[in-house]
């Protein structure tokens, strides 16, 4: 099995280098409001469902008598996503010493880096579509196995997705120079609305 090349990847600071180096633009017109407007109701809604919390009693969760704290739930509104590349968040479900259960969301035009499989990886595609390579389309509802010592070329989401994936803990991205033209191009397409003219 080949080793994939470690000097092929960006680390943090790289990741931000690029960042950095894109100019600044204006959304289109409405969408700063309109993100105010969604970040507002949701700060307003928050205080009463975690004063509801607060006020529920801790109770190990049970089904007919039988205590469920060796089981694991992760509730819809209580994921923890974090950023791993522009338009693209990950939420761990699970995980154990060598294998993890993820869900990766992805905004409409965003891309995933090509990336080696150590070990097999099990997908299902839940919302949206997805493109692996030019050949390879996805629809909610379809399941993709990569066998272990695979290579997956670029997974892109044209209208955006949410996948569960369960596979090896690390990732390892391989990194070309079309690569970083897509993602750049990604970051512009979401910063601008869709619109990739330089203003």
């Amino acid at each position: 099995m080949n080793e994939p090349n470690r000097d092929d990847r960006l680390d943090d600071a790289d990741i931000a280098l690029l960042a950095e180096a894109l100019s600044p633009c204006e959304p289109r017109p409405g969408r700063a409001e309109a993100l105010k407007a969604r970040v507002m109701a949701a700060v307003h809604a928050k205080p009463e469902s975690e004063s509801a919390r607060a006020a529920a009693p801790v109770v190990p969760p049970s089904i007919d008598g039988t205590v469920l704290d060796q089981f694991v739930t992760v509730r819809a509104q209580d994921r923890p996503w974090h950023r791993v590349a522009p338009g693209v968040e990950m939420c761990t479900l699970v995980e154990d010493a060598e294998r993890r259960s993820i869900l990766i969301r992805m905004r409409p035009g965003s891309v995933l880096p090509s990336h080696h499989h150590e070990m097999a990886e099990e997908s299902l595609l839940l919302e949206g579509d997805a493109w692996i390579g030019n050949d390879l389309y996805l629809t909610a509802g379809d399941y993709h196995y990569s066998p272990a010592g695979a290579s997956h070329p670029v997974l892109r989401s044209p209208a955006g997705c949410i996948v569960f994936i369960r596979g090896e803990r690390e990732f390892h991205p391989r990194i070309t120079g079309g690569l970083v033209w897509r993602l750049l191009q990604s970051l512009g397409s979401g910063l601008m609305g869709g619109d990739r003219t330089r203003r």
